[in-house]
């Protein structure tokens, strides 16, 4: 389980909490000193890579962070919780909020706690979590993807969960082991941006984004035009936002 999401400038200073733990403050600055530090330590170094997740355990928790240009997301988490899938979804909402809210945060003085659209943003990750979808999720996912299914182009599409598990589609079975490993490596572009991310599989070209906690693949059929894929994967991913809102 989640229970706490925080945004951390380059500095170690605290600009916002969103607590998914009833039993929590909710105090922006209340951030243990060894996260601040943390913080400010790895954010320092040239090595730390904005491409992946770091994890430190501290007394039986787990802080997973994520370096962007002048802040740090920094996630709570059980010990228990699947490591990869955290990992994966820490980066998504971390690009998520950078893309949103950076320049906010970079002159932000004080808390962010009443910044609605944050809030909202933070919970339209960590609420769909990173566990199973339900039963009427996926009954939504499965109507998109038979829509996208009814374009000639199309060879197949498909919808990820986090752990890389597809929740409904007609990818090939040849090819869900190089998509599961794309989705764990969390490479995989954010919905946000302009393009997917493009890998070839055999003699296809699956185009993928990422949303929220779950990925959307999609392939044009051999011999058609990878544009049909892309237009398609996009339209996947925006019907599948709007389910998730």
């Amino acid at each position: 389980m989640i229970r706490c999401v925080h945004v951390v400038k380059s500095d170690g200073e605290p600009v916002y909490r969103r607590d998914y733990d009833d039993g929590s403050s909710s105090e922006a600055s209340d951030v243990p000193s060894y996260v601040r530090n943390s913080v400010a330590l790895f954010a320092s170094r040239p090595t730390t890579s904005s491409e992946r997740a770091y994890l430190l355990e501290h007394d039986g928790d787990v802080w997973t962070y994520a370096f962007f240009h002048d802040f740090a997301l920094v996630v709570l988490s059980d010990k228990d919780q699947s490591i990869t899938p955290l990992k994966s979804l820490v980066l998504s909402l971390g690009r998520a909020v950078a893309h949103q809210y950076g320049e906010m945060i970079r002159s932000w003085g004080g808390s962010m706690a009443e910044v609605v659209d944050l809030n909202s943003l933070c919970d339209r990750y960590v609420g769909v979590d990173i566990g199973p979808a339900d039963d009427a999720l996926v009954g939504k996912i499965r109507k998109i993807v038979d829509s996208a299914l009814e374009h000639p182009e199309i060879a197949f599409v498909g919808v990820f969960d986090s752990h890389g598990s597809m929740v409904g589609g007609n990818v090939p079975e040849s090819h869900l082991f190089r998509i599961e490993v794309e989705i764990a490596q969390g490479v995989v572009a954010p919905v946000i941006d302009i393009a997917p991310t493009a890998i070839n599989s055999g003699d296809d070209k699956i185009q993928m984004l990422r949303v929220n906690s779950f990925t959307v693949v999609a392939a044009s059929q051999i011999g058609e035009s990878s544009l049909h894929a892309i237009s398609t994967v996009s339209d996947l991913a925006h019907s599948l936002e709007e389910a998730l809102s």
